[in-house]
Order: C-alpha cells, then sequence, then structure tokens
C-alpha cells in the first residue's frame, strides 16, 4: 500500500487513493466478506449452479411448449371462425336459391360450404383438440417439474438468504479503512458529545424526521450520515374553466339580418396551501479546527466544464471578486482575494467572516486536494456537494447520496441464484463504499480536518435515552408507516420522537406522526365574459388538514458484549413480555435493536 497516499492514520489525496488503494482494496473484502458468508452457509454453489442451469433448460422448454400451445389455438381459432363464415354462406345461398332461382355462384357456395365445415370440425376434433391436450398436459408437467427445481435452488439458498443483516455494509467499510470509524448505533453519548462540546444545534424540528443516520468518528472527530424526509408547506394553484356560448345579431355587408354565434373559454385560478416532501442526505462533521470560520459554498458543476470553459469561468469571476474585495474595504469587511484565483472560483465560500481562519484550513495542499477532487470526472463524482461551515460544525450535502439507499433491506440480497446474490452483494457493496467515501473526500481533502484531535471530554453519568433521537427516527421510519400514521392521514409523514422512559437496554419511545387528511373542496370565482354577463366558475382544490397520532415503542437494546445471537435476545425478550400478552411476530428486529410496537392515541 503506497505510503505516500495512505499510512493507516491519514489518507493523502483521497482522489487518487480510492483509485490505486481503496477501490480494489474494498473489493477485495467484499469478495472475502460474501465467501465467508457462503462457508458460514455450507451452500453448494455448484449444486445451486446445476439448479439454476436446469431451470433456464425448463424455462426454455416450457416456453417452447406455451408457443405451440398458442400457435394451435389460433389456429383452431381461426378454422372455428372460417366455420362460422361457411355456416353464414350456406344459409344465405339456399335462401338466395329459394327466393331468386339458381345461380351456378350459390351452387359454388354451398359446395364449398358442405366440405369445408366437415373437414375444419374433423381437424379440430380430431388432430388439434387431442393436440392442445397433449401439449397442455406436457407443459403441467413441465410447470410442476419447474417449480420443483425452484423450491430445491430456494432450500439451497436458505442458510445463506438467512445471513443477511442490516449493518454488513458498515463491517465491510470498516475493515477496508479504520480510520473513518462507524458506530454500531447513535448512541446518547455520542450526541452529547457533538451537541455540548462542539455545539451541535439538536433542537427538534417537526418538519424533518431521520430516515437513516449512521454516527462514527475521524481521529477522535465526531460525525454522522443521515438522509431525513423534509416537510415544507407551500403552494398549490389550482385552475378550473367553464365555457360559455352566446348569439348576436347584425347586418351584413348587403345589409340583411345575421345571427352569429361566439363562445369563449373562461378560467380561474386560486392558490392554496400544499405540503411538499422531499428527501435530503447530508453528513454532519465535528471538528475544533477554525472554530471561529462561518461560511457556505454550493457546487460548481466544475466536472461538466472543458479546462478553457473553467479558464473562462475562473477569469470573469474573479473580476467580480475583485470588485467586491475593494468594495469591501471601504465598508469595513474584511474579505480578501486568495491568490489562487481558480480555488477561489470554484470553491466559492466569499461569505467567510474569518480571513485567518479560512487560509489556515485551506492551505495549498487542501486547495490543491479539492481542485482535483471538484474537476474530477472519472474516478468520483466531480463537484456534486454543497459544504457549510458554522464554528466548529461542518455539514457537507453530496448529491450523489441522493442515489443509494444507505440502508438496504437485508431482503434485497435475497435469491434462489447464488450468482444472482453475489452480484447484488458485489455491486452494492462496492457502491456503497464509493458513495461513503466520496461524501467524505471533501473533509478528507482539507489535511487539518484529519490531523486535529479533539481535547479531552468528560461524558455524563446518566442520559435519558440509550440511543440518540435520531436513532430512535431510523428505527421507526424503517418500520412500517401505517403502525404509526393517523387513519386519516393521506400524505406521508414526519416521524417525530421522544423518550417516555429509559432502562434495562430499553428505550420507551413515543412515535409521533404528523401528517395531513385531504378534503376536495370547490370555490365558485365570478369573472365577467364577452357577452356581458358575470359567470361563476367552479375550481376544484385540495384542502390539507393536519392529523398527528402517538405510539409508543420499546426499542431493545442489543448488548454487544453478549455472544447471544439476536434470535436468542427475542426469545429472553419474549420471557420478559409474557405477561403483557405480547407475541414473537410483534416484534421487528433491526440491525442491533428489537421493536416492539405498543399503543396509540389520536389527535
Amino acid at each position: 500500500m503506497p505510503e505516500n497516499l495512505y499510512d493507516g492514520e491519514f489518507i493523502y489525496e483521497p482522489l487518487i487513493a480510492y483509485d490505486k488503494i481503496f477501490k480494489k482494496e474494498h473489493h477485495k473484502n467484499v469478495v472475502d466478506f460474501f465467501e465467508e458468508l457462503v462457508k458460514k452457509s455450507k451452500l453448494d454453489k455448484e449444486a445451486n449452479r446445476l439448479a439454476n442451469k436446469e431451470l433456464v433448460s425448463l424455462d426454455k422448454r416450457r416456453n417452447s411448449v406455451q408457443k405451440k400451445i398458442n400457435n394451435n389455438k389460433f389456429l383452431k381459432g381461426f378454422l372455428i371462425f372460417l366455420m362460422v363464415i361457411f355456416v353464414i354462406l350456406f344459409g344465405v345461398s339456399i335462401y338466395l336459391w329459394v327466393s331468386k332461382g339458381f345461380h351456378y355462384i350459390q351452387a359454388i357456395l354451398i359446395g364449398i360450404s358442405a366440405i369445408s365445415f366437415p373437414v375444419f370440425l374433423f381437424i379440430i376434433l380430431k388432430k388439434l383438440n387431442p393436440k392442445l391436450l397433449r401439449l397442455s398436459d406436457e407443459k403441467g408437467k413441465l410447470d410442476q417439474e419447474y417449480k420443483e427445481t425452484l423450491d430445491l435452488a430456494w432450500s439451497q439458498m436458505e442458510p445463506l438468504n438467512k445471513l443477511f443483516t442490516y449493518g454488513m455494509s458498515t463491517s465491510i467499510f470498516k475493515k477496508t479503512i479504520p480510520l473513518i470509524k462507524l458506530d454500531r448505533m447513535f448512541d446518547s453519548k455520542r450526541l452529547d458529545y457533538m451537541v455540548n462540546k462542539f455545539k451541535l444545534d439538536d433542537t427538534p424540528d417537526l418538519n424533518r424526521s431521520a430516515l437513516y443516520v449512521q454516527s462514527g468518528d475521524i481521529n477522535g472527530n465526531p460525525f454522522y450520515i443521515a438522509r431525513d424526509l423534509v416537510h415544507q408547506l407551500g403552494t398549490k394553484t389550482y385552475t378550473g374553466s367553464i365555457t360559455i356560448h352566446w348569439t348576436t345579431v347584425g347586418t351584413n355587408s348587403k345589409g340583411q339580418l345575421t345571427t352569429r354565434h361566439h363562445t369563449q373559454t373562461l378560467t380561474a385560478e386560486v392558490t392554496k396551501p400544499c405540503p411538499y416532501y422531499y428527501e435530503s442526505p447530508y453528513i454532519v462533521y465535528a471538528n475544533e479546527a477554525a472554530p471561529d470560520l462561518i461560511f457556505s459554498r454550493e457546487d460548481s458543476d466544475a466536472e461538466h466544464m472543458e479546462e478553457k470553459q473553467i479558464e473562462r469561468h475562473v477569469k470573469k469571476t474573479t473580476k467580480k471578486l475583485q470588485k467586491k474585495a475593494e468594495k469591501g474595504l471601504k465598508f469595513g469587511d474584511n474579505y480578501t482575494l486568495m491568490g489562487n484565483t481558480e480555488f477561489e472560483v470554484l470553491f466559492g465560500g466569499s461569505n467567510r467572516n474569518n480571513e485567518v481562519q479560512f487560509r489556515l484550513l485551506f492551505t495549498a495542499l487542501a486547495q490543491k486536494q479539492l481542485l482535483q477532487l471538484m474537476k474530477d470526472k472519472v474516478i468520483g463524482f466531480g463537484d456534486n456537494f454543497d459544504f457549510k461551515k458554522h464554528n466548529m460544525i461542518n455539514i457537507v450535502l453530496p448529491e450523489h447520496l441522493k442515489n443509494i439507499d444507505l440502508n438496504i433491506n437485508p431482503e434485497y440480497f435475497r435469491d434462489y441464484n447464488i450468482d444472482e446474490t453475489e452480484k447484488k452483494f458485489l455491486d452494492y457493496n462496492n457502491n456503497f463504499f464509493k458513495y461513503i467515501y466520496f461524501g467524505f473526500a471533501p473533509i478528507l481533502s482539507i489535511p487539518l480536518y484529519q490531523h486535529q484531535k479533539p481535547h479531552e471530554y468528560i461524558y455524563k453519568d446518566k442520559y435519558n435515552s440509550y440511543v440518540s433521537f435520531y436513532e430512535h427516527e431510523q428505527l421507526a421510519n424503517l418500520m412500517n408507516e401505517r403502525e404509526f400514521k393517523h387513519p386519516l392521514s393521506k400524505t406521508r409523514n414526519i416521524l417525530k420522537t421522544s423518550t417516555v422512559k429509559s432502562g434495562d437496554y430499553c428505550d420507551t419511545v413515543k412515535v409521533t406522526a404528523y401528517g395531513y387528511d385531504m378534503i376536495n373542496r370547490i370555490d365558485y370565482i365570478n369573472k365577467m365574459g364577452n357577452d356581458g354577463k358575470l359567470h361563476t366558475i367552479p375550481v376544484h382544490w385540495v384542502e390539507y388538514i393536519p392529523v398527528s397520532q402517538d405510539t409508543d415503542i420499546d426499542i431493545n437494546v442489543v448488548e454487544d458484549k453478549k455472544a447471544e445471537s439476536y434470535n436468542d435476545k427475542i426469545r429472553a425478550i419474549f420471557e420478559e413480555f409474557k405477561d403483557r400478552q405480547i407475541t414473537k411476530d410483534d416484534m421487528v428486529k433491526i440491525g442491533p435493536f428489537i421493536v416492539y410496537l405498543a399503543k396509540k392515541q389520536k389527535k
């Protein structure tokens, strides 16, 4: 492993390090992890491949037989159609013969019909029907053989399918880069550390709910990766229309009275409140470096520009920034342009409040590495990230994290085909690593953010819950939303949590689901038409009425130090809950947690 790119403690040139080291290393670790699962399951891979090969062969044979069945059914239908036509021709010919006298064409039609009908009937009854019966019987046997072989393939894979769990991807990630430590769970101690030492704002936001969260640290500096469901109350414009008709009487050029018919479409609009939802992935990284610095930047899309385009863009923007700096001097603004104008323009951050700390953070090496990252078109994702720094809290918003489910359900990997399962497992986990790595790449490109280690912190003796509210929200969102939403709710729901009590490795949490009922309404808008009359236009719209419901859940933390399996833990908890008439089916196993759904209260 090249020491000039990664020495186990620090990553140098993150873009190149991924391409030269981590990409291959992680793929190897993913393959090894999968092979260990196969070994543990005692799956006979070759036997499963033979079963799947037989499935392919059987499927081809089934399709071939089905094609023959379809062709013969079509032929049978066509012959029946012709028989009906000949019966009609026979009847019409007889009628014409009787009513209008003999004609040789009638005789020909009668003869053809009389011969063709029994011939076609014979073909259907003696040829096609027996053939269709044989083919249907053959298809039925092939279907049964296919089902039995498929059941065999599933049974072969079942021991392996049972081994897929939440958290596998993070385990492999940690093996590839131990520097980026990923926690087993986002506990209350980690959140307390970020809030009280680094001043993270943990004020509950009723418009956001964590769909995914993963905490950890880099050389002791804490972070968490999140994907939130965000609610915004905006407006929606609804349109209605009517068409009016009227007539006018006048004279034409010849002085004659004429009546003219007119039509006009009248439209009206109403604007009403409407909720909108979107998902927002981001990374929050806490670090004591440049503790007073505040700035924000938006992605430059540099990866979509050619070098000459970048040069023109830098030249044009530099002139604007020079004017900003000159104007700032007059009004006491301390903004000054950096010597590396390409970095100044592409990275941005001209709204910074502290020039000294900005330069302390973005050294020449940091600038070089960030420019590599932003201009890259091949290895990573280029400059697709926004970056916000507020004192010791850094927020990175990578666009590419919208394109992956970081908390994939283990059911995704279940299959009856070992090769398909292996492909899905390798592809997903290689992507998981790449997406997370390049989410951190802007942070890793700033050397001080790796070298700066936090000062000592004294933790509390006791917390009001074992895990953070981010983890509570994630677990609630991983469950079935229908368990939480109000019966009248017809929109997505924002799930917020609060701790009711905590003890004996169990958090009792109240989940409040906020959604909307939808009521169809009609507004009537008056509008003058060209006919000189006032018309009423109905505009249909939807009223969104807030509804909410509380549901209590128990989140049981499986202790990591115990050797018992999740199933053992479920059995143990089940024994504890017998007196509360809770069945094993009421419990949901999610990662290192076992969650139990309790009571609901409507609002």
